[in-house]
């Protein structure tokens, strides 16, 4: 094979000559491996100690099938996601700029890639584009986040293709739609939700799911937890804002058997009654793995609040639990405040914009007396004086300042 010929002429120009006297030849050979590494693109046998200054020489528009397998050096990776994008939070990317770039490269591409017309969306994992850039991607995805899903991707394509996904967010819709609204582009179909939930089966690295907006009902979701069930890897599930109700919590209280790894579930802004209420209630007393309790914005009612919370009785691990606007009453004070009173674990509970009367303000003020773990409660908008409540807080801060002794 030929020794790899690079252009120097510039370097033999009269001018350039007369400029480049007094510089070191190694420079003179970073400005030429630099300036060829589009065509000719090897860092192999450079020193360590000039590698960096090769990248900072180099423009942020190479072909990443180019820079990706070969360029490490976070300043140049950096420097291309300045380029790009105006907001960049690296630490929502693993504190990793290459990382960063190929998350939300693949991300943007994602978002606005579309099947051809009259092609459903498994032949859409047949296009080319889509094949070489989760090819080019997948070493570099941990984390994605999808605000649209255009061509409602085969989820076991994608799994199958970025083997690291540890952390998935999406949502089926639209962005920057105006006044072209069409409900069928939004939340997922019966075909997304099957496919999702085949490959949660098999994934053996995704940890954290969120599938907020989607229009989830309790058909779809109770597919979706089919798949969950036989997945031992999953700690955070979000299922907010959805269209999710009794029969569907029914599905979903079931993961949270004995066996269960999750820590983290969230269900706020769905359509959960009174019957949701007692299924989480049995869920509840014999989970052991369950740290933070999402219901916010729901429809329990007092019995409903009042049946889960007794379930949470009996439960050792949670340590987060939100059921503000839910419609809770006397009995699910009176329950509450047993709970904190018993809880090892709990150390936040908001029962903020409830029917809570003073007298349901003054039993959990006698609770929070009787216990030095619980550290924030939430009970505004409900109809309980300022001073109880403010008395509530100030107890709770108190358990949040304590030596760490005591709080064992």
């Amino acid at each position: 094979m030929p020794p790899p010929q690079f252009d120097v002429s510039g370097l033999y120009d009269e001018h350039a000559l007369r400029a480049n006297v007094a510089r070191p030849l190694a420079d003179m050979c970073v400005t030429v491996i630099a300036a060829n590494f589009k065509n000719r693109p090897t860092l192999r046998g450079i020193p360590t100690r000039y590698i960096h200054r090769v990248t900072d020489l180099l423009p942020t528009n190479l072909p990443l099938e180019v820079t990706a397998p070969l360029i490490d050096d976070e300043g140049y990776w950096k420097r291309c996601a300045l380029a790009r994008w105006d907001q960049c939070q690296i630490s929502d990317h693993g504190s990793s700029w290459k990382r960063l770039y190929f998350e939300r490269n693949l991300a943007d591409f994602l978002e606005a890639f579309k099947k051809d017309d009259g092609a459903d969306a498994a032949e859409a994992a047949d296009d080319e584009e889509l094949k070489r850039t989760l090819g080019i991607s997948k070493d570099y995805i941990f984390s994605l986040r999808l605000k649209q899903n255009l061509s409602h991707l085969d989820m076991e394509f994608l799994f199958q293709n970025v083997p690291t996904l540890c952390n998935l967010d999406v949502t089926y819709g639209v962005k920057q739609i105006g006044m072209d609204y069409e409900r069928k582009w939004f939340g997922m179909k019966l075909y997304d939700v099957t496919t999702l939930a085949k490959a949660l089966k098999v994934t053996e690295t995704l940890t954290i799911l969120s599938l907020p907006c989607n229009l989830l009902d309790d058909n779809t979701v109770r597919i979706l937890a089919s798949g969950l069930q036989e997945n031992s890897t999953l700690t955070s599930l979000d299922l907010s804002h959805n269209k999710i109700a009794d029969r569907g919590v029914k599905a979903i209280a079931k993961l949270l058997d004995d066996k269960s790894v999750l820590i983290s579930l969230n269900l706020a802004d769905n359509h959960i009654h009174a019957d949701g209420g007692k299924y989480f209630g049995r869920a509840l007393k014999m989970n052991g793995s369950l740290l933070k309790l999402n219901l916010r914005l729901n429809r329990l009612g007092d019995e409903g609040g009042k049946l889960l919370l007794e379930g949470a009785l009996d439960n050792a691990s949670l340590a987060q639990l939100n059921l503000s606007c839910n419609a809770l009453d006397m009995h699910s004070a009176s329950t509450a405040a047993s709970l904190i009173e018993r809880s090892p674990s709990l150390r936040s509970l908001d029962l903020s914009c409830n029917l809570l009367s003073e007298e349901a303000g003054r039993s959990l003020q006698d609770a929070v007396g009787r216990n030095t773990r619980l550290t924030s409660m939430d009970l505004r908008l409900n109809q309980i004086s300022v001073d109880t409540v403010a008395v509530i807080e100030d107890m709770c801060k108190k358990n949040g300042v304590r030596p760490k002794k005591a709080l064992q």
